[in-house]
């Protein structure tokens, strides 16, 4: 069994000793130390006046933001608004465009018809109308401006002499005279006739129509054919005279034409 002395027993008071001013100081210092630190809680409500003023800035900064942000979100629909009437009108203005196309390639196609209509008629009316344009012609070597009826009358009568239907010539050279009283072919008609009459052995009638071209057309170029032709008839009637005089006639009027030398034959075998 150990011994426990006073010493021993002394000892945790004179520990106790020293560390309790210790213990003391330190606790006083800490006061000293709160005391300040307590008293700088005041100026925090400045500061949180600062905070709620910055958070209330920060609101209507974030509100007035909501507002630009709402107001362009309106004019933003507006404009989309505004675009799509637009777009509406646009496309309404290229279906009238598109209606006033299609009657302007209606009217451009009636258009067209009617002027291939006309074109038409215009060419028929040429056509109709070239059978009575004036044509240009040549007789006896001059040229002379007649109907195209006119010319093929002669024609027609012309082709049936050669062809030996004398009668039938002689009839359709009369009309020709009566229809055509002032035509170029008069002439050459009524000497043909004239030659038509003479081969029926109608020798009065030829007598009439060779006179009636001698006195007529004095400088017709087949006068003095015309003047032999009379001659010959004249002679068939036994009008010897009257068929002597025509001869001496063609004789001295035309000395060098094939008509003046059978002329001269003529003569001869008349005296």
């Amino acid at each position: 069994m150990s011994r426990f002395t006073f010493s021993q027993a002394a000892r945790p008071l004179r520990r106790a000793r020293q560390v309790l001013p210790a213990a003391l100081l330190a606790a006083g210092l800490g006061m000293s130390l709160a005391a300040p630190a307590h008293a700088d809680m005041f100026p925090d409500n400045e500061a949180r006046r600062a905070i709620l003023d910055l958070r209330n800035q920060v609101t209507q900064n974030q509100q007035a933001t909501q507002n630009q942000l709402t107001q362009q979100a309106q004019q933003i629909q507006q404009i989309r608004n505004s675009l799509l009437d637009l777009s509406n009108q646009i496309e309404q203005m290229r279906g009238e465009i598109a209606q006033v196309r299609g009657k302007q390639d209606a009217a451009t196609q009636q258009l067209n018809d009617a002027l291939g209509k006309l074109q038409s008629s215009q060419q028929q009316l040429t056509q109709r109308l070239k059978p009575l344009e004036p044509v240009q012609v040549q007789i006896n070597g001059q040229p002379y401006t007649v109907q195209p009826a006119e010319k093929a009358a002669f024609e027609q009568a012309l082709a049936t002499f050669r062809n030996g239907d004398f009668a039938g010539s002689a009839t359709q050279l009369k009309a020709f005279l009566a229809q055509y009283p002032s035509s170029p072919y008069d002439a050459d008609a009524q000497y043909w006739l004239a030659n038509a009459q003479y081969a029926q052995k109608q020798y009065k009638d030829a007598i009439a129509t060779f006179q009636g071209l001698i006195q007529s057309s004095p400088n017709n170029p087949r006068l003095p054919e015309a003047m032999l032709g009379l001659a010959n008839c004249q002679i068939e009637v036994r009008q010897i005279v009257a068929a002597r005089k025509t001869l001496n006639e063609l004789v001295k009027t035309y000395p060098q034409s094939e008509a003046a030398q059978a002329g001269r034959d003529r003569l001869a075998k008349l005296r």
